[in-house]
C-alpha cells in the first residue's frame, strides 16, 4: 500500500482554512502513472488530503501528482496546479 499525501505548508494550511471557514469546500483530485512526466489518471477524489492507494501491479513503479479544488457550492472556482506527491512500488 502507498499512502499518497498532500503536504501543505503553514501559509497553505491557512489559506485553506479561511477558504473553508468562508463557506467554500476544498477537495483534493489524486492521479497516478506509471511514467513520471507523462500519462496521469484520475485515480481518487476526496475531501481529505491523503490517501492510502491499494490497487496495482506487483512489482511496478508507481508516480502519484495531486491538485487541490475549491468548490461554492457545485461550481469549481478555482484549482492548483497538478504538483508531484510522491512514487511507490508495489511489492
Amino acid at each position: 500500500n502507498v499512502k499518497v499525501t498532500v503536504s501543505l505548508d503553514k501559509q497553505d494550511k491557512a489559506i485553506i482554512k479561511e477558504l473553508k471557514d468562508a463557506g467554500y469546500t476544498v477537495k483534493y483530485r489524486f492521479y497516478r502513472s506509471t511514467k513520471k512526466d507523462a500519462g496521469y489518471k484520475l485515480l481518487k477524489t476526496s475531501s481529505k488530503n491523503s490517501f492510502i492507494s491499494t490497487k496495482g501491479t506487483k512489482g511496478r513503479k508507481y508516480y502519484y501528482k495531486a491538485r487541490v479544488l475549491v468548490y461554492d457550492g457545485s461550481k469549481l472556482v478555482a484549482r492548483s496546479a497538478l504538483k508531484q506527491c510522491s512514487y511507490g512500488a508495489r511489492r
